[in-house]
């Protein structure tokens, strides 16, 4: 049989009418020299999923999960630091391949004896795409790992490729580019007839064709990787951490298309075709809602430049600083108003959305107390009616005498 120990005093109930303490709800304001609670001891705060106002592209990164204004700016920092672990990575990896196929080309490089890009040098292609096609998975895994799902969001409004509409638009980049080089050809013998019997320049070197071929194999296996890729991060990455803090969409196409024109090692004139094509695909990709623009008149317009590069029919197998001329600005200008006209048309005809509306989760408001209800106070005794005071009875009244009754009587 066990004791019970004495029995401890009930705390007092409080009198009646007085108000009943209430517990404050989670997320109010703790009373100062109230007793602090631990976190992890506190009711969970409730959450109701709310619909976002509709997203153009260059916002979509507002509508991911519990966005705060610092995490577009974490992730541009940890894409950087995943695409410099891939470099350090892929550099380590080719050591042996370029120890096997091409012994000279680091030492070519470093005495300036050889263009970076050289199609008469397979291993600088393979080298030098993959170096930027590893931009994109960077992006991914940095999206991933800030939680910025779904990751499809960095292609377009609908969250993945739009592979029917990026299909219609690289037959209609094709056409774009075409005139784009026949424009720019022919400006350029009108500007300088003499041209024409020029003779092209030769390579210091021999035309190795079984080089070429090889380096036309990695160019159309890893152009459209690579053209890809840099939409990915200066159409798609930047526009859309810019666009995440700005709402104007021209802060999202102009500053990214001056960055991209910058990072090319070509003239002047070079660099203004650069930069035209960028500002215009960025603004298909704000004016469509995705990428697929973009992505189609880079690749197509990289697979021409790389073919050319490649076959020597204009004198250089080499990427070299010279960008072409006026006559090639003005034929980019000609050939990006026909690839812009007729990108929104087949937009328009496809029925695709360009904003997107996202759900989210939000704290729900904390709802304050209500204020205790004082007792009713006791009322005063009201005072007697005093009786009323007697009437007079109305006095009578002398006969009112009409005017001019005793002229009649006494006419």
């Amino acid at each position: 049989m066990t004791s019970a120990g004495p029995e401890q005093p009930r705390p007092a109930a409080p009198p009646p009418g007085a108000p009943v303490p209430q517990a404050a709800p989670p997320g109010a304001p703790v009373p100062p020299g109230a007793p602090q609670q631990w976190a992890w001891a506190q009711a969970p705060q409730a959450m109701q999923t709310v619909e976002t106002e509709p997203l153009e592209y260059h916002r979509l990164l507002r509508g991911s999960a519990a966005y705060r204004w610092w995490k577009p700016l974490l992730l541009l920092l940890l894409s950087a630091v995943f695409f410099g672990v891939m470099t350090v990575a892929l550099s380590l990896a080719f050591v042996p391949v370029l120890l096997f196929a091409d012994p000279d080309y680091a030492m070519d490089i470093a005495t300036g004896a050889s263009e970076v890009l050289d199609t008469q040098r397979p291993v600088s292609v393979l080298l030098s795409l993959l170096s930027i096609i590893i931009m994109m998975p960077a992006v991914i895994l940095a999206m991933l790992v800030m939680g910025m799902r779904p990751v499809g969001r960095v292609w377009s409004v609908a969250t993945r490729i739009r592979w029917g509409l990026l299909g219609r638009l690289l037959g209609v980049a094709v056409l774009a580019v075409v005139v784009m080089n026949a424009v720019g050809i022919a400006v350029e013998i009108a500007l300088d007839p003499a041209s024409l019997t020029e003779p092209l320049p030769e390579s210091e070197r021999g035309f190795d064709a079984s080089a070429a071929l090889l380096s036309l194999l990695f160019v159309l296996l890893l152009v459209p990787l690579q053209a890809t890729a840099e939409e990915v991060v200066f159409r798609g990455l930047f526009m859309q951490v810019l666009g995440s803090w700005l709402k104007n969409p021209w802060f999202a196409i102009l500053i990214p298309s001056v960055g991209f024109a910058l990072l090319h090692i070509y003239d002047v004139w070079g660099l203004v075709a650069v930069g035209l094509l960028g500002v215009v695909a960025a603004w298909l990709t704000w004016r469509t809602g995705g990428l697929e623009a973009a992505i189609a008149i880079h690749v197509v317009n990289n697979l021409i430049a790389f073919g050319i590069m490649t076959s020597g029919v204009a004198g250089e197998t080499a990427q070299t600083a010279d960008g072409g001329g006026l006559g090639g600005v003005i034929g980019e200008i000609a050939g990006l108003a026909v690839f812009i006209w007729l990108t929104l048309r087949v937009f328009a005809k496809g029925g695709h959305g360009r904003e997107r509306i996202d759900l989210i989760q939000v704290p729900v408001a904390p709802v304050a107390p209500e204020a205790p209800v004082a007792p009713e106070a006791a009322q005063a005794p009201v005072a007697p009616e005093a009786p009323e005071m007697p009437v007079a009875p109305e006095a009578a009244q002398a006969p009112v005498r009409e005017a001019g009754e005793e002229d009649a009587r006494h006419g």
